[in-house]
This record gives C-alpha cells, sequence and structure tokens, in this order.
C-alpha cells in the first residue's frame, strides 16, 4: 500500500513488526493498545526503548489514553474515529518528525526477532525490551561477533578487530574478561548468545543454535 510518496507496512506479528523497524526508516507506527501476543502499552515501551519513532495509539477505552501518553505515544485516537482523523493525525506527526530529523548518517541495525536489538550507530544494545549498558570495548566485541555470526574467532583475531593494536603480551586475560563481563551482561536474556569454543574462540551462535 502507498500514500503519495510514503510506503506503508501492515503486520499482526510482533517479532515482525521489529524485523520492520530494524530494516527501515519508519516516519510513524500506528498502534491498537490491545494486542493478542503481548499487552500494547508495553508493546509500545519495547518501540520507545528501542528506536525514536512516533507512535500512534488507536483503541476503544478513553481509560487506555493517559497510560499510552506516559508509555510515549505521540497520538491517541479513540475508536471508533473516521478515517479522514486517522489521516490528518497521521500526516500532522509525520510532518513533524521529518521537520525534526536531522540529517541521518548510514547505520546498521541488527535484529535477532524481538530479544536481541543492536543499533550500531547509537552504540545501543536492547534485549527482552530493556537496555543494556556495554562498555565501548564490550559492544565492539559484540558488533564483531555478531556481524561474523557463525564463524569462530580467536582471541588474537578479536583483538587485533576490536583494539586495532599489534598483539599484546597479555591478549588472553584481556580478550577473556571483556567476553565474561559481556556474556554475564546478556545472560538475563535466557539464551547463550557467545560460546567458548575452548581452545580455539568465541562465536556468536545462530537462531538455530541458540538454546
Amino acid at each position: 500500500m502507498q500514500h503519495e510518496f510514503s510506503e506503508i507496512y501492515c503486520t499482526n506479528s510482533l517479532v515482525q513488526s521489529f524485523s520492520i523497524l530494524s530494516k527501515h526508516d519508519i516516519c510513524i507506527v500506528i498502534m491498537d493498545a490491545f494486542l493478542s501476543e503481548i499487552d500494547g502499552l508495553r508493546f509500545l515501551k519495547y518501540i520507545r526503548e528501542y528506536k525514536s519513532v512516533p507512535v500512534l495509539v488507536i483503541s476503544s477505552s478513553n481509560n487506555d489514553k493517559v497510560e499510552a501518553y506516559k508509555a510515549g505515544a505521540i497520538g491517541f485516537i479513540n475508536k471508533p474515529y473516521c478515517l479522514e482523523e486517522c489521516l490528518a493525525h497521521t500526516e500532522s506527526i509525520m510532518r513533524l518528525y521529518l521537520e525534526l530529523q536531522t540529517k541521518q548518517t548510514s547505520h546498521q541495525t541488527l535484529d535477532f526477532g524481538m530479544k536481541l536489538l543492536i543499533d550500531s550507530e547509537k552504540h545501543r544494545v536492547v534485549l527482552n525490551g530493556k537496555v543494556v549498558k556495554l562498555t565501548r570495548k564490550e559492544f565492539d566485541i559484540l558488533l564483531c561477533l555478531v556481524n561474523h555470526a557463525g564463524q569462530i574467532l580467536s582471541r588474537e583475531q578479536l583483538y587485533q578487530m576490536v583494539w586495532k593494536e599489534d598483539i599484546s603480551y597479555n591478549i588472553d586475560e584481556l580478550v577473556k574478561a571483556h567476553i565474561k563481563s559481556l556474556r554475564k551482561k546478556l545472560a538475563f536474556g535466557g539464551k547463550e548468545y557467545i560460546k567458548n569454543e575452548w581452545g580455539v574462540g568465541y562465536r556468536f551462535l545462530l537462531d538455530e543454535e541458540q538454546l
């Protein structure tokens, strides 16, 4: 579907919604406050944690309005509503969003369903809807492993790619300490993302390998 220059994506799946958000520059999200898979306002918080995109909430209950705004909604429309009203709200929010947007630099967002989302431009990791606070080196190690998902990287390779220096005498302990801290911070996600291949190195597990 298209309206003038705007491309519209429609989905009933939360995983697909996050996939679309990660792969496209979205000007606005229009969502129903009631979702069968998850509480709508909780999903709204996930969106706001992950990406700075305006959200317009549609609901049959006016009681949702205050909570929707608290969760980060930019606009709210009660059901039933006329199409012209929804379109006017949407165009107004999109216009404001585009006016406020600064020139975007190219960046990559890596999406692993709703569980793990990595924004390389903002150096931000969101796991299960929560921002994971990583040091710069921890983030660079994670991004390096993700960009080589499924491939084993030795400590020497990680050191050279992340630290970008000649091999140091304490490389093993240095890389091991950062990996240990990184795995600990990702542990609450309930999955093993980084596997230690004993005597060889580390690799980021592909979806089908994760427990």
